[in-house]
């Protein structure tokens, strides 16, 4: 089966762009000969590989979707291109990657979308989860919560992450604290969706030097005694 094209290659490509690793546009390109043709000749469909379209990429699940619209009309986080997929809950490398779910705690969700920036260094995502059984939906929240890799990102990280849980509904939000309010975020929901929270927690991090690509840690000034 052809491999959908995940965020994560698409984020790879042009962060890795932003910090310096891609090739100067300047660079000269090659010319085509006549017994050749450009490499973007070939439709997206036809592309094999581990980052080709996935024409069987699932939509968003009608109710998930409904729900994230309610929230982004009360709180826009302000975000290029934030664009509501669906979690594919049949390819554990997507879903992993993106809820830190186990295949066994996958197995609980019904459906899950995620809501994030397309492109850009933005470190910003929320993951809306639906479980079979809402006696779950705590068990799911503590999962995605302390599952999730929080610097997922190819040069940025998010620092605060916060899961709450409504009946059967999980919702889950990272970002960077100096880009998005994560707090904002969340609460915006009990007011866009007129619920009141059955669970509630919070996840702290820091972004070490040591996090981050060669390329960006410049020499630090001597410090005079």
């Amino acid at each position: 089966m052809k491999k959908m094209m995940t965020a994560a290659a698409l984020a790879a490509a042009l962060l890795l762009t932003a910090c310096g690793n891609a090739a100067s546009s300047s660079a000269a390109e090659p010319t085509p000969t006549p017994d050749s043709e450009p490499a973007t000749s070939a439709p997206a469909e036809d592309i094999d590989g581990e980052f080709g379209v996935d024409e069987e990429m699932p939509e968003p699940d009608a109710e998930l979707k409904e729900i994230v619209d309610k929230m982004t009309a009360v709180y826009d986080v302000g975000l290029m291109m934030v664009e509501t997929v669906a979690v594919d809950l049949n390819d554990e490398t997507w879903y992993t990657y993106q809820t830190g779910l186990t295949p066994e705690q996958a197995a609980l969700v019904d459906a899950a979308v995620l809501t994030e920036p397309s492109i850009g260094s933005q470190p910003y995502s929320m993951v809306l989860l639906r479980v079979k059984n809402a006696e779950d939906a705590q068990t799911i929240a503590d999962a995605v919560l302390n599952g999730v890799n929080m610097h997922k990102w190819v040069c940025v990280a998010a620092d605060h992450a916060r899961v709450v849980t409504f009946g059967d509904k999980v919702l889950f939000v990272m970002a960077e604290d100096d880009l998005v309010d994560v707090d904002d975020v969340i609460e915006s929901a009990a007011t866009a969706l007129n619920v009141s929270f059955d669970y509630d927690a919070s996840r702290e991090e820091e972004l070490d030097d040591d996090d981050l690509p060669p390329e960006l840690l410049m020499d630090q000034p001597a410090v005079a005694d």
